[in-house]
């Protein structure tokens, strides 16, 4: 008897797979039907079952696989194999398929699936399905009693609060919230400008301070591509404004680092290709947290400290 919506990981821990599981269901709520189960079971250490609702399409079920392959904010390695009856593709007949994310896969977008005919395909998740080559043959796996598993379910309600309140604390609202306040910063602290010289270096250093940690606490907005950009045009708006105040004082000894000018560009030129890096040889999306989750989150954020508090005197000086 084959057992249809059935997902095998080796790898991995088991209250990942929890976690990936239940972010993919957050991610998902409001395309699933309510009340599905996702049935957990652990066979053994590094091993583990899910067995998706029986109503899960196939294009949801092939997302699932992709997602607890490539979970967000997870670090962990897993060989990962679905198997169920296609149902919505042509190209596939019905057959029994097996759907498997190969070890070289690049684009992260897509599955495999090799059919019961041992014919291979890729389908990515732009809604396009071709015939490749493959070194995989269908077999259905060697599953065992499957006893005892912990129930995961679909609520609509749960999902729509918990919906709610990532809304509150989305990019778009900081940023409007945090670029407004810097502007009023901006404006208020070229009014010490009419009393002391000193006292508006010194408002214009904190605020060049301010926008500086600002990034770099909100690391998640700058993995947005637009969100990176708008930073990237307020580090180089307030870099400017600095060369400005420099020219105007030009009897004075004030210079770029005494105006703060140069901390938020430092941390953004070397934050993009870092976390770039960071991407390809693990996969996932770098962490800046306290405590870091891992070794090499640790090592990511301190660079970004270095180039936040470091590079801005390398840059001043080759600037001179």
């Amino acid at each position: 008897m084959t057992i249809d919506n059935l997902i095998i990981i080796t790898g991995g821990a088991y209250n990942d797979l929890k976690k990936a599981l239940r972010q993919w269901i957050d991610l998902y709520s409001a395309d699933l039907q309510n009340d599905l189960t996702f049935e957990l079971y652990k066979h053994g250490r590094g091993h583990h079952i899910i067995k998706a609702d029986d109503r899960l399409d196939n294009e949801r079920f092939y997302y699932l696989v992709n997602y607890l392959n490539y979970p967000e904010g997870l670090d962990y390695k897993i060989d990962i194999e679905g198997v169920t009856t296609a149902k919505e593709q042509n190209e596939l007949q019905n057959q029994k398929i097996l759907v498997y994310i190969p070890p070289n896969d690049s684009d992260k977008d897509n599955v495999f699936v090799v059919t019961s005919n041992n014919e291979t395909f890729k389908i990515d998740f732009g809604g396009k399905i071709a015939k490749v080559s493959g070194h995989k043959t269908y077999t259905y796996p060697d599953i065992p009693q499957l006893l005892s598993p912990e129930i995961i379910r679909v609520y609509k309600k749960q999902a729509a609060d918990d919906k709610k309140e990532k809304l509150k604390d989305n990019p778009e609202k900081r940023f409007r919230t945090i670029s407004l306040v810097a502007l009023c910063a901006t404006i208020i602290s070229l009014f010490t400008l009419f009393n002391d010289n000193q006292t508006f270096f010194k408002a214009t250093f904190l605020l060049g301070i301010g926008l500086g940690v600002w990034f770099l606490i909100d690391y998640k907005m700058l993995q947005v591509d637009k969100y990176y950009l708008y930073c990237l045009f307020i580090a180089t708006a307030f870099l400017v404004y600095g060369i400005l105040i420099k020219m105007h004082f030009s009897n004075d000894s004030i210079n770029l680092l005494d105006l703060g000018s140069l901390f938020s560009m430092s941390l953004l030129i070397v934050q993009k290709p870092l976390r770039l890096i960071y991407k390809k040889i693990f996969k996932r999306e770098p962490v800046v947290d306290r405590p870091s989750p891992t070794f090499w989150d640790f090592v990511y954020t301190l660079l970004l400290f270095v180039a936040f508090l470091g590079l801005p005197f390398f840059m001043m000086d080759k600037l001179k």
